[in-house]
């Protein structure tokens, strides 16, 4: 669902922390490999993501939500086309960096 402006939540039950990284940069892939083009040349999207977890720990979707939102800002500091889950590293995108305009 959209949270405001170019932000978006997809919230799944039953999913790995690796499988939810993996369907991430799938999505950032989409998105990198799609080329629209313009009077200034082609322009070619980007996607930062922040992962929540923890319905099994008891947190609301209010908690997990503002985690995502804190590992979304944390991936948008770190660079484009990453996705940062709380308490990891960031990983980069499997695909190209892409820049946007």
């Amino acid at each position: 669902f959209r949270l405001g402006g170019e932000e978006f939540a997809l919230v799944m039950s039953r999913i790995t922390p690796e499988n939810a990284h993996d369907m991430a940069s799938r999505i950032g892939v989409a998105f990198g490999t799609e080329v629209v083009a313009t009077h200034r040349g082609p322009l070619r999207s980007s996607v930062s993501g922040g992962m929540g977890f923890g319905a099994a720990s008891g947190r609301t979707l209010d908690q997990m939500l503002a985690e995502a939102d804190a590992a979304l800002y944390a991936a948008k500091r770190a660079g484009r086309n990453r996705v940062i889950a709380q308490r990891q590293e960031a990983q980069p995108d499997s695909g190209p960096a892409q820049k946007t305009a």
